[in-house]
């Protein structure tokens, strides 16, 4: 799964480069403007887990870099695009071309999740929410978010 999605995010951003030029001449459309993929690529949210989740389309605080997460429900309107969520069902991802920029960790659970990242260290998080109220995580535009294992009894 590495191998083809790192050889993707290559080839996107290569073709990307070379159209750099042709964007700053001609018009944005809907696919390079507001809240969608950048030079870096789109985040998304990949589901390898035997149980569902959900994908957050808008990440609303600043400075945040894939991982961070927060408490608070992300409902903010970023480039004109309303919050909107996804149904990842076990097997499932977020759609591809699309900028989808979190994930929710649900209230009770513990999410292992591995981070893609391109032109980066990959990694792999643990968020222990058993007993806590739910969490949402930031993938940013170079990152893939995998959920490998979600559970809600011990160990984590």
């Amino acid at each position: 799964m590495r191998n083809r999605n790192t050889l993707r995010r290559r080839t996107a951003f290569a073709a990307m480069l070379l159209g750099s030029t042709a964007l700053a001449v001609l018009p944005a459309d809907a696919a390079f403007a507001g809240p969608s993929c950048t030079v870096a690529g789109c985040s998304t949210t990949f589901n390898d887990s035997p149980m569902e989740a959900w994908a957050y389309f808008n990440w609303c605080r600043k400075g945040d870099s894939t991982g961070a997460w927060t408490v608070s429900e992300p409902t903010c309107t970023s480039g004109g695009a309303s919050q909107d969520t996804f149904y990842l069902d076990s097997g499932g991802h977020t759609p591809l071309g699309q900028d989808w920029d979190a994930f929710r960790v649900d209230a009770g659970w513990c999410y292992r999740v591995k981070f893609v990242v391109s032109f980066g260290s990959d990694f792999t998080r643990t968020y222990d929410r058993r007993g806590q109220s739910a969490a949402w995580v930031k993938v940013a535009d170079n990152a893939d978010a995998h959920i490998l294992a979600q559970t809600n009894t011990s160990p984590c």
